[in-house]
């Protein structure tokens, strides 16, 4: 029997790391070994461990672990199984008081606050997890009709430990990927029949306007559907007559492009690619593939059936024959013409909640499909989809569904994205000012802060002349704030790329609670309204409106060290703060003495690679960061392919000390030479640069420009 793997009559502990065991019981000691969507790795790490037997009872001991299992023939139950986990007495069948929350699969119809399920983490310092229910996947298909009768528990120990409990969390579940860099940019969505004329022409209107673009998503409107039927020989050889239909529509699954709107689809989005835009389609898969899409004949070919029977097979993502004949026939042509991804926008589970044959909801199971199937030809996956639960970490990025537009929602949004770390989703997409309500310019200038400094920038909304998303059209005001926000957003992305590396490599959110990195820290727990981003941002979204002065208020509390307004350069030390916040302001506050590695604004934030970087600093004792960089799209990142600079600040008497130290072996595409600028905001005096390059005081930013050197070159900037 392998390490780590303890037997003791009908039960069988496994020795996972020395904060997670798997406790399984089966009357006839039948025990899973094939990996569930949940369990991707249950390799015993090597920790100690130690056991002890006698004729009623097992024991066995980590160094985080204390579990005792008396068998009584009913399996586990609370005089069965105990011990000790997070340091506290533990019994089976307890619930914990003192779970931190986790997430919600979606917030379609959210309005305000809702009641979330427990993620991983708790202030008990345990967590258990129930997969008896997880169907087996062998040879990386689903087991159907599997007859699961055991138990199947994983009980997490880790104190206080958050880091070590999600680090644990994606050992035994999966490690997240890092999502492609264009997916973390700025997004225009909207449910509206555009035509292919019309779409270009809202991407030149972006540049006009002086915002950024990198995704053009095509709600369902690209293909057919009932609601925008046009009596014609285009619409009528594509007309659905089976399906769920509904809302009274049997269209929206779809395969074929709706010419009507856009006639050359290979050339428009040639068109989109060459201004440096990527493509989504809208994908709702639930009726399958019916008679009048064009790719009908090719996929019945596939499954060897005859097309000219007509029949309407039913969607089964279950089969693997059938999801690879949907796959080659319905998506490989419409990436082809050159779609990127696809957004899985799955919402029938109350209509077909399960796959046939198993207890597995659709949801997770589509993730990972769309996600394996877009890896192809070397690229990164790239899944846009609602949350599948504990293991869909490994599929990003989320989609969270259709918000209603209230300040309530973006009160608690802002609280359940941070918290949604606690379950290892890392990288949510919001509708942005929300999916569907009343017309509001100041809410949407604040959600539009909030998702600047979140996963990703996405504008979307329902069907409604009055709510396009385009920020040039809510007010001359909302516009310049929201052109703001933008700005930064396209300004920080080599700081927001480079947290992708950490949550990939050391499993640390891009959002966290931050109680994550204070969890003895009492006012950790009572400031949900604000967020870390990072070693040295703290981010506060305004989320109420402004007050008749002009001005809304927000509390942000500081833990430790001096935090800086980046939009004021005003310093707080540590402890709790009012701000006063007029539109186009937010408390978004930069740590003293951390490096923060910036561009100069670019409008394709996501695909642009930056020949030169800004370095801004706030007075601080020292500090460090590392920018990490890669191609942003292929999976070289895995074999090493990237470049880590290690940025670090520290004072040696009436000195600054600036550190620039490149390591790795670099990636495809990489320049050879960089030009690096300093902004240090906050230093008083005019300070003098002791090496090659000229420093110059506006205001109150130094701003130093080093020149142009080989980017893997190491520099030190001292200035007195």
């Amino acid at each position: 029997m392998e390490q780590g793997i303890l037997l003791f009559e009908n039960a069988r502990f496994t020795v996972i790391t020395e904060n997670l065991i798997r406790c399984e019981y089966s009357d006839s000691q039948s025990f899973l070994d094939d990996e569930t969507s949940f369990a991707a790795c249950r390799r015993y790490n090597g920790c100690e461990y130690a056991v002890r037997r006698t004729d009623e009872s097992f024991e066995l001991r980590t160094e985080a672990v204390r579990l005792i299992y008396r068998p009584n023939g009913k399996g586990f139950t609370a005089e069965s199984l105990y011990g000790t986990l997070g340091g506290s007495p533990w019994h089976f069948g307890d619930t914990d008081e003192k779970n931190l929350g986790g997430t919600l699969a979606t917030l379609d119809g959210v309005d305000g606050y809702r009641t979330v399920g427990d993620g991983v983490l708790s202030r008990s310092g345990w967590f258990v997890f129930d997969d008896s229910d997880g169907v087996p996947i062998r040879d990386g298909w689903l087991m159907l009709h599997a007859k699961r009768r055991e138990t199947d528990l994983y009980l997490f120990s880790y104190g206080l430990d958050y880091k070590k409990a999600l680090k644990t969390l994606f050992y035994v579940s999966g490690r997240v990927p890092l999502p492609r860099k264009y997916m973390l940019g700025s997004w225009y969505s909207r449910w509206w029949a555009y035509t292919a004329e019309e779409l270009l022409s809202i991407v030149q209107e972006y540049d006009e306007n002086d915002f950024p673009l990198d995704v053009m998503v095509l709600d369902m409107d690209w293909h057919h559907h009932d609601w925008k039927y046009r009596d014609n020989e285009e619409c009528r050889r594509h007309r659905a007559t089976y399906g769920w239909g509904h809302a009274g529509n049997l269209g929206w699954t779809g395969y074929s492009w709706n010419r009507n709107l856009i006639p050359e689809p290979r050339r428009l989005i040639e068109a989109l690619h060459s201004r440096g835009i990527s493509v989504t389609l809208n994908d709702h898969p639930h009726d399958g593939i019916r008679n009048h899409e064009d790719c009908y004949p090719s996929f019945m070919e596939e499954l060897g059936l005859a097309p000219q029977s007509g029949v309407n097979l039913e969607f089964d993502a279950g089969d693997r024959r059938y999801m690879q004949a949907f796959m080659k026939s319905a998506l490989a042509p419409l990436k082809a013409d050159g779609v990127d991804f696809f957004w899985v926008d799955w919402q029938q589970d109350e209509i077909k909640p399960y796959l046939k044959g198993t207890r597995m909801r659709h949801i997770p199971w589509l993730n990972r499909l769309y996600y394996e199937y877009t890896r192809e030809d070397g690229q990164r996956g790239a899944s846009f989809s609602r949350w599948g639960g504990l293991g869909d970490q490994k599929h990003p990025i989320h989609f969270s569904g259709d918000t209603k537009s209230t300040w309530e929602c973006l009160r608690f949004e802002v609280e359940f994205t941070a918290q949604s770390s606690n379950a290892g989703l890392m990288y949510w997409g919001h509708d942005t000012g929300g999916f569907f309500g009343e017309r509001n310019p100041e809410l949407y200038v604040r959600w539009t802060q909030f998702s600047a400094f979140s996963a990703c920038l996405r504008a979307h909304s329902e069907r409604s002349g009055q709510l396009d998303r385009r920020p040039w059209k809510w007010g001359e005001a909302e516009t310049a704030a929201m052109r703001t926000a933008y700005h930064l957003r396209s300004r920080f992305m080599p700081y927001l790329y480079s947290l992708t590396s950490a949550v990939y490599e050391d499993g640390t959110p891009m959002i966290a609670p931050m109680y994550f990195e204070y969890p003895e820290r009492a006012e950790a727990y009572e400031n949900p309204q604000q967020y870390r981003l990072g070693p040295a941002v703290i981010c506060a979204p305004v989320t109420q409106p402004c007050a008749a002065d002009g001005f809304a208020g927000q509390q942000v509390w500081i833990p430790d060290g001096v935090y800086y307004d980046f939009f004021t350069g005003r310093a707080y030390p540590a402890g709790k703060h009012a701000f006063a916040c007029p539109l186009a302001e937010f408390p978004l506050l930069v740590r003293g003495g951390v490096p923060v590695p910036m561009q100069p604004y670019t409008s394709r934030m996501g695909s642009a690679v930056p020949h030169e970087l800004v370095i801004r600093l706030y007075p601080g004792e020292t500090g460090e960061f590392t920018l990490y960089e890669d191609d942003g799209i292929t999976e070289d990142y895995r074999t090493g392919r990237w470049l880590k600079t290690r940025l670090a600040y520290r004072r040696e008497g009436d000195a600054a000390v600036i550190e620039i130290e490149p390591d790795g072996d670099g990636y495809e595409g990489m320049p050879q030479t960089r030009t690096y600028t300093l902004e240090l905001v906050g230093f008083g005096k005019a300070l003098r640069l002791d090496c090659k390059g000229e420093a110059v005081l506006d205001s109150d930013i130094h701003t130093v420009r080093l020149g142009e050197h080989p980017i893997r070159e190491k520099l030190t900037a001292v200035l007195r």
